[in-house]
């Protein structure tokens, strides 16, 4: 079976594209959440009356908007009760909207309270104990587990490649998903963070 190198570039390319969408989404909806690190600092930016708790998630761009959304809620914030409670909500969703535009994403909206993915929780716990022996640890054992896996499969599609049009089709599908894999490794770790708040 003759590979197609330009099909094959191409398809490196769309997936790896498709894999950066859904990377993202996946990452930021932690900091979407009513549980995530914007949404908890607004709370306590309104319970302590600190506007710098909450000031450090947006750019200087959100900056005068937060600060003033910030004094129009607190204002509301203590009259305490129902208002309270609503002063609270509509904060959050502000801070997390600005957030987002600081970070040059999209605002889908305030999600609810949700688990931490593994990944993130063994970050922030590192940067509590002041240990990042697990998380690189965690990272290096995932990626070792799984780019062997593809490797296997790879590497045995390739010996019955030539057996049919099937066992072709079963290498070239094996082979796109473990150079995809290396591929985007590589790519992720040489381009670093894809966003930050101000930049």
């Amino acid at each position: 079976m003759t590979r197609n190198p330009f099909f094959c570039k191409a398809l490196i390319s769309i997936s790896l594209f498709v894999l950066g969408l859904i990377v993202p989404g996946i990452v930021m909806a932690h900091c979407d959440s009513v549980s995530g690190p914007v949404a908890v600092d607004a709370r306590e930016a309104l319970s302590h009356e600190n506007f710098e708790t909450v000031a450090i998630w947006v750019g200087e761009e959100q900056h005068d908007e937060l600060h003033a959304a910030f004094e129009k809620t607190l204002a509301v914030y203590q009259m305490g009760g129902q208002a309270k409670e609503l002063a609270q909500q509509y904060f959050m969703e502000t801070a997390v909207r600005l957030h987002r535009a600081a970070e040059g994403m999209a605002y889908t909206g305030l999600k609810p309270s949700q688990p931490l993915p593994p990944d993130i929780s063994a970050a922030e716990k590192a940067l509590e104990t002041g240990n990042l022996g697990p998380v690189q640890d965690m990272l290096a054992s995932e990626m070792k587990q799984n780019m062997q896996q593809l490797f296997e499969k790879a590497k045995y599609a390739k010996q019955n490649k030539n057996i049919s049009l099937e066992a072709g089709r079963k290498w070239a599908d094996a082979y796109v998903k473990y150079v995809i894999y290396v591929h985007g490794i590589y790519k992720t770790i040489q381009s670093g963070p894809a966003h930050g708040v101000g930049e």
